[in-house]
């Protein structure tokens, strides 16, 4: 089945090559699907992969003298649909940074202003870190692993020696003790400023 699918699709593919709109309409209601759901492993905006596809298709018959010939219609297409997606991706991004770069108010602070910003970050840190004493050792460790080694539960649980439910728990737990800590000093900030 596949192969006469294959088939097809080659014979479609020199179609289009030679100016047969039909044939690109048969590619297009033969891959439409697929190269969808392949689009959405890339990025999950539906439309966008939409329109990706559809400038892929336009692009191959605006193009359709230069193409080359492929004995994979299928795996031409999603290459070249990915390709598609990342470019107008990164041209998104593009677009996007210089028009926040050109609207956002663009004030240099003042040399006060870095200094409050620093005070305000050491005072965190230094509330950070007495949180931090608050913890169990297991807590301590186990969360030292989780953020500042990156290290995956089943690790941890084994440096622990504990289970993998127990290391998750650790954490938790540890994690519900500094938030509590924390937002304490949070409310505390907002109160004087």
């Amino acid at each position: 089945m596949q192969t006469l699918i294959n088939k097809a699709s080659i014979e479609l593919w020199n179609n289009l090559k030679t100016g047969d709109v039909e044939a690109l309409g048969k590619l297009y209601d033969l891959y439409v699907d697929s190269l969808f759901r392949y689009g959405l492993h890339t990025s999950n905006d539906k439309e966008y992969v939409m329109d990706c596809i559809h400038d892929l298709f336009l692009d191959l018959y605006k193009y359709r003298s230069k193409i080359a010939a492929t004995e994979n219609v299928e795996y031409y297409l999603f290459k070249a649909l990915k390709r598609k997606i990342n470019r107008k991706y990164r041209s998104k991004l593009i677009t996007t940074a210089d028009i926040s770069y050109f609207t956002k108010n663009q004030s240099i602070p003042s040399f006060e202003e870095d200094m409050i910003s620093m005070q305000h970050n050491t005072e965190k840190i230094n509330k950070l870190k007495a949180a931090f004493h608050l913890l169990t050792k297991r807590q301590k460790k186990g969360i030292t692993l989780r953020y500042t080694e990156n290290k995956p539960y089943e690790e941890i649980a084994e440096i622990l020696n504990v289970s993998v439910a127990s290391s998750r728990t650790i954490i938790y737990r540890g994690i519900k003790v500094l938030r509590q800590h924390l937002a304490l000093f949070l409310l505390f900030l907002s109160n004087i400023f």
